[in-house]
């Protein structure tokens, strides 16, 4: 496409480029003071040459509906409804009685929170179609998994509540929910300290003759993604992980991280599908390197 010259246009998007440089100095003149960014959500500056008069989004804690720039393009070939709950975003798959992904963002603040676990697990209310129930993992061997963790929901009572709903869940190993796959979900809260603030899209890894558990026969998955992405650093990045349905004691969590072009290969979801064309070919193209610590490195060294 040409590139258009009006000089109109032109002076626009200089001064858009600077009200979005501006803006970007406040959030990190705010966070570095207060350790939390109360601001415009990043779409509103992402949308800034499309939607220049729009509305904020929303502050940092909570999902908005119209916030779709970390979320996923909609499923071509599979069930999928999407549900919106306070703390994240999930697209649920009715036939398999599991999520196929759920996104959320979590920030340094959210991640000092201390609100109590509930443990009430629970149908969705807010979903009518078929879902699974408590009854479908009594006595199966799988622990109800959550994909978006209690932990990261510790900033609001509401959002602790509805990530208990089984709408969230996908049937774990035990074994594997508490080792390779917790360890995981305590690595991500470490990077939202170091970097303000990441987006996070996880979900299960079905194959044509996966296990199913129940009378509502909902689906056990061979493997787990999920892919973590850093919109507020210099420069924006993003890694992606699949880990297979088994806890694998002694592993390196940077055995199972791959690129993001890597994990929408193998699952068939296409991750941050409304970012500019441009960074989106860029971060999900990175290759994982030095700028992503790992917990579990700096204890065996």
């Amino acid at each position: 496409m040409k590139r258009k010259t009006k000089k109109g246009k032109g002076m626009m998007k200089t001064w858009l480029a600077v009200l979005v440089a501006l803006g970007v100095c406040y959030v990190f003149g705010v966070y570095k003071q207060t350790g939390k960014v109360d601001v415009p959500a990043i779409p509103s500056l992402l949308q800034a040459g499309e939607n220049a008069g729009g509305q904020p989004s929303r502050p940092s804690s909570g999902v908005d509906a119209g916030q779709t720039f970390a979320l996923p393009a909609p499923l071509d070939g599979r069930d999928e409804h999407i549900l919106h709950h306070k703390g994240y975003v999930v697209s649920y798959n009715s036939e398999w009685k599991i999520p196929n992904w759920v996104a959320w963002e979590l920030t340094a603040h959210e991640t000092k929170a201390k609100m109590e676990r509930e443990d009430t697990f629970c149908e969705d209310p807010d979903f009518s179609g078929p879902q699974a129930t408590l009854a479908d993992y009594k006595r199966s061997g799988y622990t109800r998994g959550h994909m978006v963790p209690a932990a990261d929901m510790r900033w609001d009572r509401d959002a602790m509540k509805e990530c208990f709903y089984l709408t969230n869940m996908c049937p774990q190993q035990a074994a594997f929910n508490a080792g390779n796959w917790g360890q995981l979900e305590r690595q991500c809260r470490e990077w939202a300290k170091r970097d303000s603030a990441i987006w996070i899209v996880c979900g299960p890894v079905v194959g044509r003759s996966s296990k199913r558990i129940g009378a509502g026969r909902v689906v056990v998955p061979d493997a787990f993604f999920k892919v973590v992405f850093v919109p507020y650093a210099k420069t924006p990045r993003a890694i992606g992980f699949i880990y297979p349905h088994r806890n694998k004691k002694g592993a390196r969590m940077s055995e199972f991280m791959m690129s993001v072009d890597e994990v929408e290969r193998r699952t068939g979801i296409d991750f941050f599908a409304s970012l500019p064309d441009e960074v989106e070919r860029k971060v999900e193209a990175q290759k994982p390197a030095g700028h992503w610590r790992f917990m579990d490195e700096r204890k065996k060294r």
